[in-house]
């Protein structure tokens, strides 16, 4: 096995399989001019800051952490059993319930009756608390969650449609030209989106004004919060637009990785369907209720937290596939950028499938911890609004605190799992590591990249509102009055927009995390194969932190 870093060994350096075409040298990157003519360095591992860290390597090609795996698949494959056997009982019963016993019955009524299950679907969804699922009819009229399916046209399912395809379009040709509008113009985009973020949020302290007194204070500290972030990290504002600039050219030259993440939209809806029909029905079924929704018990609060657990991990499995597969693409692109340089590049397909194969039970592992703390906020949540309390709340913050740090975690762990194949523990270890040698513990908490990616999201949910709402008004589509006929075509335009570009943008903020994980452990590959980039790169480090480790 060939290692990046084994000075001993004289075959060519290795990127998960990939050879590097390039003789690779250690150098002491303190040495001014990135560490290239200075000094080498007779050993891959550093301990500058107290870290014990070891140069990444390209692991063999094994099943790492495949029992999560399988547990995954196992829970997906007990999920569609609970479907096929609780769901066709439910349907059947309430169809009875409602008369609807002959075919023609059906058949005549199968749109009312839709509205019906899917009315009382959601309302079992929506109160999953054991208390209070039971306690709800579904004759219940004035529940918000009642509605007409016949009260849809056909003309207006026809315009949605239309109004969705071309948001669509709009939004995809906008979200892929704000790509190469990031590259011109990341340090511009960066000091706009901080002086928004003061704005927006002296707007909301003087709104805060003419409600009460306490939410006035609140909105006067969070200003000046807001005011000293900026303050501090604005020298900061050039490293972390040559990190943005870096990420979305590598983005930009593997714009295969769109398809990846834009497909992960259809596969999340089917998959919220899936579960949402085998949450309904597995509590209709244990919970003893009848076609017309009346419950004779309460439903079991351990089936609803494996329900929840189960949506949020395969959610987060979901996206954290495609945060493996960009690390992957990214690191690739670092190392050996003739394999990832092109649309459908060798580097897209490889690393999606190493993230589908040899990886998956790392991404379902640190997916689980994640689930598991979700689960457990929902059901604290949802506790909270039927008896509020002290120590609920209390209990909510601790929760949503741990889940924060086991996602901080996972971000930078899952970057290591792309790039070398290591394990989910091993990748944290060494990452965490890699930046406690490098003395990078603060720099990795700038999240500047972060705020111009939403940013830009809302901006082009925006464009796309807009641009629906004047084809509505031109074609003269009508959704009700005339005030809700605009609302509806704007909201349809804005959601379409910001869910297509921020679903864009998850690339750049997972390569902006890849390129940082890189640039601490790899400078001299970035200098031989991206010399501009880096350069540029090596520039702002010095002048945002002169005292830090420098190249």
């Amino acid at each position: 096995m060939s290692s990046y870093y084994n000075y001993n060994d004289t075959s060519p350096p290795v990127v998960q399989g990939i050879p590097v075409k390039q003789p690779i040298h250690i150098y002491n990157h303190n040495y001014i001019n990135h560490g290239i003519g200075g000094p080498e360095i007779h050993s891959p591992t550093q301990n500058n800051n107290g870290g014990n860290w070891t140069k990444g390597e390209h692991q063999p090609r094994r099943c790492n952490d495949a029992a999560f795996a399988i547990l995954f698949y196992a829970h997906l494959g007990v999920l569609a059993w609970t479907t096929a056997v609780f769901a066709p009982r439910m349907a059947m019963e309430v169809a009875e319930s409602n008369g609807l016993n002959s075919q023609r019955d059906l058949v005549e009524g199968q749109r009312g009756l839709t509205s019906r299950v899917l009315t009382w679907m959601i309302q079992r969804v929506k109160s999953y608390d054991p208390h209070a699922i039971g306690q709800r009819s579904l004759e219940g009229e004035d529940s918000v969650y009642s509605f007409d399916a016949t009260s849809i046209g056909t003309n207006d399912i026809g315009d949605m449609m239309l109004l969705l395809g071309i948001s669509a379009v709009v939004a995809l040709v906008i979200s892929t030209l704000a790509l190469s509008f990031m590259i011109r113009h990341a340090q511009l985009l960066i000091k706009f989106a901080l002086l928004f973020n003061i704005t927006s949020v002296a707007l909301f302290t003087i709104g805060s004004l003419f409600l009460s007194p306490f939410a006035a204070i609140m909105g006067i500290f969070l200003t000046g919060m807001t005011i000293w972030y900026a303050y501090i990290v604005w020298g900061r504002i050039p490293f972390a637009a040559c990190n943005l600039v870096t990420a979305t050219t590598a983005v930009r030259g593997n714009l295969g990785l769109s398809v990846l993440a834009y497909s992960s939209l259809p596969l999340m809806l089917g998959w919220s369907a899936w579960w949402m029909l085998s949450f309904a029905s597995t509590i209709y079924v244990t919970s003893g209720c009848d076609g017309q929704g009346n419950c004779q018990g309460e439903a079991n609060g351990f089936v609803i937290f494996l329900m929840l657990l189960s949506f949020h991990w395969t959610s987060s499995v979901i996206r954290n596939t495609v945060h493996v597969t960009v690390a992957g693409v990214v690191g690739t692109w670092w190392f050996v950028p003739t394999e990832a340089s092109s649309f459908c590049s060798s580097a897209v397909r490889d690393s999606y499938l190493r993230s589908m194969t040899t990886s998956f039970g790392s991404i379902c592992m640190g997916s689980l911890l994640v689930a598991i703390v979700e689960a457990l906020e929902s059901m604290v949540r949802n506790e909270r609004e039927e008896s509020d309390g002290l120590l609920l709340c209390l209990l909510q913050c601790l929760l949503a605190c741990l889940r924060d740090v086991i996602e901080y975690f996972n971000t930078w762990a899952y970057v290591f799992v792309g790039i070398y194949g290591y394990t989910f523990l091993d990748a944290g270890k060494n990452v965490l590591e890699l930046f406690k040698t490098r003395g990078w513990t603060t720099i990795i908490t700038d999240n500047l990249a972060q705020s111009v990616l939403t940013m830009l999201s809302a901006a082009v949910g925006l464009i796309t509102g807009l641009v629906a709402l004047a084809i509505a008004h031109g074609q003269g589509m009508m959704f009700g009055s005339e005030l809700g006929a605009s609302a509806a075509a704007f909201f349809i335009g804005f959601i379409v927009g910001t869910v297509l570009t921020s679903t864009l943008m998850t690339l750049v903020s997972s390569a902006v995390n890849t390129v940082i994980v890189c640039y601490a452990e790899a400078p001299a590959e970035f200098q031989t194969n991206h010399p501009k980039l880096s350069d540029d790169m090596r520039a702002t480090w010095r002048q945002a932190w002169p005292e830090e480790f420098f190249y």
